[in-house]
């Protein structure tokens, strides 16, 4: 049985069965209140600002719109966590525990699932609930393994992506995001080993292809959520 230590108590939590990097981006997550609180001020500000000439849902689509610019750009810069363990909380933690690779990519998924909280925030999900929190973590790395198959030349449709987080879900939502983060971290290590990248310096996976990605991921929740 494996232990961590996280960040936000001191507490040691006995985790069993978690893949190294789900650990580490448990770390690195914000706190679902913290997000929620930003959009309810982002919805006020578009609100007051918008509210003559666009209906509610029309705001909400903007919202969404900047949210995902917002991640995508966060994302694409998030590469050499070295120069970022002093600006993330938890980084530092994760780059000693678990090294600098994992640390990359849990750095992109940080703020792809802070994405999808804040996405599904956006849409009047109550994200500090323990299952709507859960499922935003599996449809944001559901989102980014079905990116991976793409670059694969495989599409993945949106309603192929509701589909895949279904089938896991009959598994039960904790054993569905354990085996999603594993085939994450399998994924983008490979990914990072095929192209000669020094592990925990530069960027893991490219600018442009981190930026890329979250956008796709930030489209692809926008659409489940939006329906």
């Amino acid at each position: 049985m494996d232990e961590v230590v996280l960040p936000s108590d001191g507490n040691v939590v006995k985790e069993e069965g978690k893949s190294t990097l789900l650990k580490a981006v448990e770390i690195l997550v914000a706190e679902p209140k913290k997000i929620r609180d930003e959009i309810s001020q982002m919805k006020l500000a578009y609100s007051e600002k918008h509210s003559q000439d666009k209906t509610e849902e029309e705001i909400t689509e903007m919202m969404v719109e900047k949210i995902i610019s917002n991640y995508s750009y966060y994302c694409a810069f998030s590469g050499g966590v070295t120069a970022l363990t002093g600006v993330v909380p938890g980084l530092g933690t994760v780059v000693a525990t678990f090294g600098g690779t994992t640390a990359d990519i849990a750095l992109t998924m940080k703020y792809q699932i802070e994405m999808t909280m804040a996405i599904a925030s956006a849409y009047g999900r109550d994200i500090t609930e323990t299952k709507e929190r859960d499922y935003c973590f599996l449809i944001a790395g559901l989102g980014a393994l079905s990116h991976a198959a793409q670059e694969g030349g495989k599409q993945v449709g949106s309603k192929a992506l509701v589909k895949m987080s279904q089938q896991y879900l009959t598994k039960g939502v904790l054993v569905a995001i354990k085996e999603v983060f594993k085939k994450i971290g399998i994924t983008f290590t490979r990914k990072a080993l095929e192209k000669s990248i020094p592990f925990g310096v530069g960027v893991v996976i490219g600018f442009s292809v981190n930026k890329g990605m979250t956008y796709y991921i930030g489209k692809k929740v926008q659409e489940d959520y939006s329906v």
